[in-house]
């Protein structure tokens, strides 16, 4: 039987160690010594004058203003009455709540609990268009027998833009019948 022979093997830290002493020398050696000339220090130039900048403030830009809302809630109360041409419908009066679209100028009510109620009466819901020039509220009463109503704007309040005292007449079965309606 043959034994094998074992190589010399060179350490790899060793040759590491030998490769940063030969990288150290060459640095040493590379880096030139200063000159007399070099030695003396040079006058450095004045330095320049400092100029006094201002900052200016930016102009605060202008808060856009919160979008008005298209729909807003608006509460009535509706007190209806006898006219001339119908002298015998009872007085009654009910509350009443809905939403009033400030670009198309639409309105709807609905009845919500009465404050006075006639025997064999029941609420009536609104529907209809408010003309804030003109200051009318026209439209139909959502109800059987019922057919338009025409009211005007006698008194303004403060709150919605609608809010105030509208009176003018509606028609149901009973006939022609008074109407005082109050936005708020």
């Amino acid at each position: 039987m043959k034994k094998k022979l074992k190589k010399p093997v060179v350490q790899l830290t060793s040759l590491l160690d030998l490769l940063f002493v030969m990288i150290f020398v060459l640095l040493l050696q590379s880096k030139a010594t200063p000159t007399k000339a070099d030695a003396t220090p040079k006058p450095s130039p004045a330095p320049a004058p400092v100029a006094k900048v201002e900052k200016t403030k930016p102009k605060p830009r202008p808060t856009p203003e919160p979008a008005k809302p298209t729909k807003i809630s608006i509460g009535a109360i509706f007190h209806f009455y006898a006219t001339a041409k119908s002298p015998n419908v009872p007085t009654g009066i009910y509350s009443m709540q809905g939403t009033y679209n400030t670009k198309s100028g639409d309105l709807k009510l609905g009845g919500t609990n009465w404050i006075k109620r006639p025997q064999h009466y029941d609420m009536v819901p609104l529907s209809g268009s408010i003309d804030e020039k003109t200051g009318t509220f026209t439209g139909r009463i959502e109800f059987q027998d019922c057919k338009e109503f025409n009211l005007y704007k006698t008194q303004s309040d403060s709150g919605s833009p609608v809010a105030g005292k509208w009176e003018g007449t509606y028609t149901c079965g009973q006939g022609e019948t008074g109407l005082t309606l109050t936005l708020r």
